[in-house]
């Protein structure tokens, strides 16, 4: 492969040789949705942090960098009143996103094909003003005057209150990575068709992670994890993923304090990153936050040093206007305008791991919360019966006070305990903090349904999506990963066939995959019901 490159081994760390058009119309970005840039994400912690963002359900939206519309397109069917714009220079990814708007018969999104240094300021002002401005996997992958437009537009385009999200490659992490990414590129170097570079760098991951794994030296104990975590991740993927993250003509990653200034001078601010965890210093040991809290001077520069500490290679970083004004010290009162959903349940009462005395809370990633108030835990039970749905907080309070029973009588003490209302809603905020996947807040809830009816109808888009792979967006945007049968199911759930129909033509398919290792259970009356339920659980029926 590269090793019969004739390039010479001191040009092999160049940039790759140009290819001939757009590289994203010879292979495509792969085309999914990312949970993190749904405006609804934006508005909730934007509501956390004191702010008021425009309301998800009429939101104008605009992603820059949209590829296909594998994003843009379930966030303008789950928000009907809202208005969707994409903007992308691949035509080939353009064109294949208006052939899917086309077969959904949605109205409410337009993509554009448009190379961004070509747009300039006063025909962008064309497409009007945005409440909410997403750039994923573009920052890092362009060079620096693309960078400044990037910034330039959102600044230009994003109304008063609104947020923006752009991801970004991160150092200290990045220095480990960018090893790796020369290793690919030296091995891969002279090789210009696609598929051949990826095939190539693939074999040099193996060959690096392989070697590093024999070898107990300092390298391995640097590389050995990064390693792992990539081959296992490339195992079955697209090389799309490869191509255009790792091997990439540009990837120039920066600090979060280079990119915290770069906003600044384009008028935006840093509000938080995409996962509220990230930027808690309350998740490191009580030594280690007080050391935190003496050398950094300001918040910026806390979670520079938490990067330092997490050897950190990749943000999700929230902007919104330098002169709005940010209230940093998270307190519960912004909870009483969230829903909140979780998939925990409680913990068996003989748990050897609960603490004594208090009711613990664990999801399905082994995420607890443990709390003794007793309303918040009435709460969470409510919430995990009626998983994936969400409820107002005001009328999860009342639900809950219902259900705890009156309060014990508490031993005086030197300050009353917190009002039930505020006990829960720091007790929501706590485990959101802790992971979005314990406790998920929001201000937007999706339409939906939980409840199978005989003519099952699931969300078009991810019907759409099984089509073509086993990874589907459901109506809270979340990827759904479905085994093979339930991707022949849910294309069938169109709303016309009747259970007798359905088990009429998905029989002969479960006998083929049964004969297959690994094939789905028989299928009967019974097992439909439970594949059906199973969805139903998974937010991707709407009728």
């Amino acid at each position: 492969m590269a090793s019969s490159s004739n390039r010479p081994a001191s040009d092999r760390l160049a940039p790759p040789a140009t290819v001939p058009g757009n590289p994203y119309d010879q292979t495509p970005y792969p085309d999914l949705s990312y949970v993190h840039t749904h405006p609804d994400r934006l508005a909730t912690l934007a509501t956390l942090l004191g702010l008021k963002p425009p309301p998800v359900a009429s939101c104008r939206l605009l992603e820059i960098g949209c590829a296909a519309g594998g994003n843009l397109l379930p966030m303008a069917y789950g928000i009907p009143g809202g208005d969707f714009v994409g903007i992308d220079y691949s035509a080939r990814q353009i064109e294949e996103g208006r052939r899917r708007i086309g077969e959904l018969g949605l109205r409410n999104i337009r993509l554009v094909c448009q190379d961004l240094m070509a747009l300039d300021l006063d025909r962008a002002g064309a497409l009007g003003d945005f409440d909410y401005i997403i750039a994923h996997g573009v920052y890092s992958w362009v060079p620096a005057p693309v960078r400044d437009r990037l910034l330039a537009l959102c600044k230009q385009l994003l109304r008063p209150n609104g947020i923006v999200y752009i991801s970004y490659n991160t150092y200290p992490g990045w220095h480990v990575t960018g090893i790796v990414r020369d290793a690919m590129l030296f091995h891969a170097a002279g090789i210009e068709a696609p598929r051949a570079r990826a095939a190539a760098a693939r074999e040099m991951i193996q060959f690096l992670a392989d070697s590093v794994a024999q070898d107990a030296g300092a390298y391995s104990s640097i590389f050995q994890n990064y390693l792992k975590v990539l081959t296992d991740g490339l195992k079955g993927s697209d090389d799309s993923f490869l191509l255009h993250d790792e091997l990439e003509e540009t990837n120039d990653p920066v600090y979060f304090t280079h990119f915290v200034n770069h906003a600044a001078r384009h008028g935006l601010q840093y509000l938080v990153e995409a996962e509220l965890r990230e930027v808690l210093p309350s998740l490191f040991k009580p030594e280690v936050q007080a050391k935190l809290q003496q050398y950094a001077g300001d918040a910026i520069a806390l979670e520079q040093y938490m990067d330092f500490l997490r050897n950190r290679m990749f943000r999700q970083t929230l902007l919104c206007h330098a002169d709005v004004p940010v209230q940093r010290m998270l307190r519960p009162e912004p909870v009483f305008d969230c829903l909140a959903r979780t998939n925990a349940q409680p913990a068996p009462p003989d748990d050897p791991t609960k603490p004594p005395g208090l009711v613990q809370f664990r999801n399905r990633e082994g995420a607890t919360l443990t709390t003794d108030h007793a309303v918040s835990a009435a709460a969470m039970t409510l919430l995990g019966k009626i998983w994936p749905q969400a409820l107002p907080f005001a009328e999860l309070l009342d639900q809950a006070r219902i259900a705890a029973g009156p309060s014990p009588t508490s031993p005086q003490t030197a300050e009353p305990p917190l009002p039930d209302d505020r006990m829960l809603a720091g007790n929501l905020l706590r485990a959101f903090g802790y992971s979005s996947r314990l406790v998920g807040l929001h201000t937007y809830a999706p339409v939906f349904t939980v409840e199978v009816g005989e003519r099952p109808l699931a969300s078009p888009v991810a019907r759409q999506e099984a089509m073509g792979r086993n990874v589907v967006t459901n109506v809270w945007h979340e990827r759904v990963t479905l085994q093979p049968f339930q991707c022949h199911l849910l294309i069938r759930l169109d709303g016309r066939r009747t259970r007798a129909a359905l088990l009429a033509e998905l029989r002969p398919i479960a006998e083929q995959l049964n004969a297959q290792p690994g094939g789905s259970n028989p299928l009967d009356e019974a097992e439909l019901e439970r594949q059906l339920q199973t969805l139903a659980r998974a937010a991707l029926l709407v009728g």
